[in-house]
């Protein structure tokens, strides 16, 4: 499998050809080491990251932006999402409190991004 990346581990941004046979991983166009591991892990083990925000208890007008305490199987995205969906935390929130621990099972929290009074 032949593939193409951005490198996004430092501000170069270097164009990378991958070439994948089984676990096995080739990449070419990279300007430090740093860009094998990131092709690598893409190409093998792809992870994201989320934001999103979700509404007060009580409110549709009071929203409260959450993110993942950590990167997360890219499959796992969508499944997170839902959990996420049925949060209606009360007020106040503050920065930093965890919203859902171990979302999932995947050992990353779901947790404020801002405090909301």
């Amino acid at each position: 499998m032949d593939d193409r990346l951005t490198c996004l581990l430092c501000p170069v941004g270097c164009e990378l050809e991958v070439q994948r046979e089984g676990d096995a991983v080739e990449v070419r166009g990279h300007q430090c080491d740093k860009g094998v591991g990131f092709a690598q892990d893409e190409v093998l083990h792809p992870k994201r990251n989320l934001a999103t925000s979700v509404p007060a208890r009580g409110t549709t007008s009071r929203m409260i932006s959450v993110r993942l305490s950590e990167r997360v199987p890219r499959d796992a995205i969508f499944p997170i999402l839902a959990e996420i969906a049925k949060l209606r935390p009360p007020l106040p929130v503050r920065r930093g409190q965890v919203l859902i621990a171990d979302v999932l099972g995947t050992g990353v929290d779901v947790i404020a991004t801002r405090t909301v009074e």
